[in-house]
């Protein structure tokens, strides 16, 4: 068999789900992250810690720019983007209270490295297989979100968050094509701004492999958790507003806001809620919903959009998520509110099916791993 190295970060846990799973089909498949990431699934090798100077971490880096060239078999760059930094048009926060000095030597540094990396796929083109998948805002243009948040700026909001504008993700993602065999995208909407023959690719979770229906507690108080990684595309101030609201209206509901938490303690807070609110503004869900849909919650999510005709029809179908914008989210929460133990129970049995289904880490891994064959034996580098 042939090996795959995933890099160079963690985000939503899919690259280290897959590397596991990829290893279990015989591969020699490894997760390498720059940094630790407490809310996803642990990486094989960390670069660099906490306690790390930055001249060690990025020595590391070089070394895993290295190592990503010289890879006989399948790069799998994830979270869309290379090894090297990448930095957009504007200013990203971290950069904010450094002499400019500083921030151009480092931004010159940043693009002598990432030209460095490409010339070194090119030269190791004939060796290697190299797949790019996209997760969000890795690659999200403004033309991605609905027409009425274009009305209200705030795509550029979101967008320029990171110090990334249209221009400059359009020319991230033009580097990584012209190196890329094959790209995925695990949010269908960025296939709207995604070079012609990317595909959808459903999370992999072993929240799946897990999923079991917890008791349904009866209780006085009606517990709403929802997960603020990013505010403003979250809709953190409108669900907070609607639960505000509900309350007044003398409804005995509670808002849980789970962050800063590490991914057990999380899990921790997802089995005390009676229901789980994801986003109000992409259109698609995340992982945390899958991870607590595995624990028999219902959940709330913004699912619209242009992208899900990249969505297989069926796959819509089946897809338990409650869907909900800011408009008519306390609806959706009164609903789920009057639902009696029967459909409760329904609801949860519909979503442990819908996981089993469409994001089983095993048939994902399948699927990808003929991916890796499918490329390889066409360029000649393994015999299938």
């Amino acid at each position: 068999m042939f090996s795959v190295l995933h890099c160079p970060a963690q985000v939503g846990g899919n690259p280290g789900i897959l590397a596991k799973f990829e290893r279990l089909m015989g591969l020699e498949s490894f997760c390498i992250s720059e940094t630790v990431n407490p809310y996803a699934e642990p990486s094989d090798l960390v670069l660099g810690g906490t306690g790390s100077s930055l001249l060690a971490k990025e020595i590391s880096r070089i070394r895993l720019v290295l190592k990503a060239a010289s890879i006989a078999g399948v790069l799998h760059l994830n979270n869309g983007r290379f090894v090297a930094p990448f930095f957009g048009d504007n200013m990203h926060p971290k950069e904010q209270d450094l002499p400019q000095l500083i921030r151009w030597l480092i931004r010159k540094y940043a693009v002598l490295l990432m030209r460095g990396e490409i010339s070194l796929h090119r030269l190791r083109n004939n060796q290697k297989a190299v797949f790019v998948t996209f997760q969000g805002s890795d690659a999200r243009e403004t033309n991605c979100f609905q027409d009425y948040h274009l009305r209200s700026g705030l795509p550029e909001k979101v967008i320029s968050r990171s110090g990334m504008s249209d221009r400059s993700i359009r020319k991230k993602k033009n580097f990584l094509a012209e190196i890329a065999d094959k790209i995925y995208s695990l949010n269908p909407d960025l296939l709207e701004v995604l070079p012609i023959g990317a595909e959808f690719l459903p999370y992999a979770t072993e929240a799946t492999l897990h999923a079991k229906v917890l008791p349904i507690k009866e209780s006085g108080e009606f517990v709403i958790g929802h997960a603020p990684t990013h505010r403003i595309v979250k809709g953190t101030d409108q669900i907070i507003g609607a639960v505000d609201r509900m309350r007044a209206k003398g409804y005995k509901v509670r808002l849980e806001l789970i962050e800063g938490l590490e991914k057990a303690d999380a899990l921790k807070k997802y089995q005390e809620i009676d229901l789980f609110i994801d986003q109000l503004v992409i259109g698609w869900y995340g992982v945390v919903s899958l991870e607590v849909m595995a624990l028999g919650k219902p959940v709330i999510c913004f699912v619209k959009g242009k992208g899900l005709r990249f969505v297989p029809p069926q796959m819509l179908r089946d897809l338990p998520i409650i869907n909900a914008d800011e408009i008519t989210l306390e609806e959706k929460i009164l609903e789920v509110m009057n639902l009696d133990s029967t459909q409760k129970g329904n609801l949860a049995e519909r979503g442990i099916e819908f996981l089993l289904k469409w994001h089983d880490p095993r048939k994902i891994a399948e699927r990808v791993v003929a991916d890796y064959k499918d490329v390889l034996s066409q360029r000649k580098l393994i015999r299938v």
